[in-house]
């Protein structure tokens, strides 16, 4: 038996001719009762140890800030209230100034101007809050904090960044185990570099590569050039290769053809906490776009993006959905009684729907919502698509979907931690199964908590929508996360619900 699935539809208009042509792609149907695992990215125990979160290093950097701030400010006659304030201003604009940012090589010469703008900038700010923040002896006094703790933070800043160079000063930070991606010309020459210049901290055990380094587009190496460091496999050993090297470090060379490949790479190693760069050939043109923060002897290395559960403010994520949660479901019982009062109304008892969803790393769970049609067995509630003008959906079942009423009781499952209330929507384990075997990027979307509402939601994919435009917004979310992109969701999503025509 086999089922057709239009990639660009979902599968409750699978078989139908789509007006543009579209091609459809024939997958094995899944069978009743079929216990394969759904293909989603595997828990590999990332974000524990990983360097590129607040290392100890830069934890002590962000600490002698502070401590260098609250002397200056009681150097110039300071009490608390005016020590609180700098400290937590010099601190703020510090981090906007990317001085806490992990680096290859950091130097005090390339830090100096900016660790006098963040000084000098907090006991201004400090200084215009006037009266909220009792003077420090006028702005005098002020400007003399400024200075002073500028002076102060370079001498700490240096001994700290001459610590680090020092091999066994900060256990882990020295030697750190690196894996090259790509045995050609360019990986080795890189190879060579660290290998000479051992003060960068890094210690290349070996490459993964897929092909002989004689047809590499770029700088191909010399077929008589033996690598510095052997090749220790091939790129689908790259989980294997990591954890049996202990690698902490990742750099990938354009040695690969297939951005696709790439990506894939990419995220494998994050997910098991690596730091990953990607070194662009030196005249490559993406250097021109996107200039490097990090250099080893000259070449550039461009680090890539911190998952989200590795950005400082993803716990803030939890807490809100738990704020929120709480809230909802406290101003909601009454709504929930009334819906539920004309549901049984209209269709009998039983007015709580439960199924199986994935959520995160492809855990399942067990998604509440109020039920608005009654399929005619659990076998077609598991694995048929639901439409918008499907027959057994009543007067007030269509009123409940049309203003998002139906989706209240998910509240408790954000609170029980089974979702987010932003996030790429649960599926079933059915479609999903499906949908990773047939759409690019669809068992990525389970590399965060699955959401009430999402991205795509409020780009108006939902329903009888295409499930690779889903994808594709699903993980343009993830990639680009930040605290206020939930916020942004929810208000255009709350903004939807109300307007006239409902979500």
């Amino acid at each position: 038996m086999t089922a057709v699935v239009d990639l660009n539809r979902p599968p409750g208009t699978a078989g139908q001719e789509s007006p543009g042509g579209v091609a459809t792609a024939t997958v094995p149907a899944m069978r009743r009762g079929s216990g394969r695992r759904v293909p989603v990215p595997p828990r590999t125990g990332a974000g524990r140890g990983t360097p590129r979160r607040l290392s100890a290093p830069l934890v002590c950097l962000l600490g002698a800030d502070l401590v260098c701030m609250a002397a200056a400010v009681t150097a110039a006659g300071g009490g608390p209230a005016a020590v609180a304030t700098a400290t937590v201003l010099v601190a703020a604009l510090n981090a906007a100034l990317r001085l806490y940012r992990p680096r290859m090589a950091p130097s005090l010469l390339d830090d100096c101007m900016t660790l006098a703008a963040g000084g000098l900038g907090a006991t201004a700010l400090a200084a215009a809050l006037g009266a909220a923040v009792p003077p420090v002896d006028g702005l005098r006094g002020w400007a003399w904090a400024g200075l002073l703790y500028t002076v102060l933070a370079w001498c700490c800043r240096g001994t700290g960044y001459a610590a680090l160079r020092r091999p066994g000063v900060w256990p882990g930070t020295r030697d750190r185990p690196v894996l090259l991606v790509g045995a050609g010309g360019h990986g080795r020459r890189l190879a060579r570099a660290m290998l000479a210049h051992p003060e960068y901290g890094l210690s290349p055990v070996g490459f993964l590569d897929d092909r002989p380094p004689d047809t590499e587009l770029l700088n191909p190496a010399p077929p008589d050039a033996e690598p510095p460091v052997p090749v220790l496999g091939r790129t689908d050993r790259m989980a294997e290769t990591l954890r049996a090297h202990g690698v902490r470090v990742v750099i990938v060379t354009p040695a690969l053809s297939s951005g696709v490949q790439v990506r894939r790479l990419v995220r494998v190693a994050g997910e098991l906490g690596c730091t990953v760069f990607f070194a662009p050939d030196p005249g490559d043109f993406l250097v021109d776009f996107l200039p490097p923060r990090d250099r080893i002897r000259g070449f550039p290395l461009l680090r890539m993006r911190a998952r989200p559960q590795e950005r400082a403010t993803w716990p803030l994520k939890r807490l809100l959905d738990v704020v929120l949660a709480l809230a909802g479901l406290v101003v909601g019982v009454p709504v929930l009684a009334v819906c539920a009062l004309a549901l049984r109304r209209e269709g009998g008892p039983d007015v709580l729907f439960r199924q199986s969803r994935v959520g995160l790393r492809g855990r399942r769970f067990e998604l509440l919502k109020l039920r608005t049609m009654r399929p005619a067995d659990p076998h077609e509630s598991a694995t048929r698509w639901s439409i918008a003008d499907d027959r057994r959906v009543g007067p007030v079942g269509r009123t409940l979907r049309r203003t998002s009423l139906d989706e209240l009781p998910q509240l408790w499952n954000i609170l029980r931690g089974d979702m987010s209330i932003v996030g790429p929507r649960p599926e079933r384990p059915f479609f999903v199964e499906r949908f990773s075997a047939s759409v690019p990027g669809y068992g990525e979307r389970h590399r965060v908590p699955v959401g009430l509402t999402g991205w795509a939601q409020v780009h108006g994919l939902r329903g009888d929508t295409s499930i690779e435009d889903r994808a594709r917004f699903d993980n343009h979310y993830i990639d680009d996360w930040s605290l206020w992109s939930d916020v942004k969701i929810m208000i255009r999503t709350a903004g939807s619900v109300l307007r006239p025509g409902g979500s």
